[in-house]
């Protein structure tokens, strides 16, 4: 079966609203906040953006169904460029030590990035 790497996008485009999470806060604990920081499993994310800010969707796949969001954080554009920057220079660290990642060619078309490098 080959592997499909399908980005999390809400439906028809549109930023979800907190009443319509499947798995809204913290559920490690019982409905009461712990202050401890979620911690999860991400294989799909979207990023929906606007003049003034972003939004990063971070998702689970599931097998024959679509994607369970269990994140959604939003950011500023200025972040969001923080965020790229910080993320290619410890992409480019890990490749230097470990060797290069690849991904297959159904992602970029995904997410529309064009031919790979």
């Amino acid at each position: 079966m080959p592997i499909i790497q399908r980005p999390y996008v809400p439906p028809e485009d549109q930023v979800p609203q907190e009443e319509t999470y499947h798995n809204p806060g913290d559920t490690q604990t019982n409905g009461e906040h712990s202050g401890e920081p979620i911690t999860f499993y991400c294989d799909s994310m979207h990023i929906f953006s606007s003049l003034y800010s972003a939004v990063l969707f971070f998702g689970e796949q599931m097998e024959e169904r679509e994607p369970i969001l269990r994140a959604r954080v939003k950011v500023s554009p200025q972040m969001l460029k923080a965020i790229a920057l910080l993320a290619s220079k410890h992409v480019k660290e890990y490749e230097e030590a470990v060797g290069p990642i690849t991904l297959p060619d159904q992602v970029y078309a995904a997410w529309e990035l064009g031919e790979q490098e």
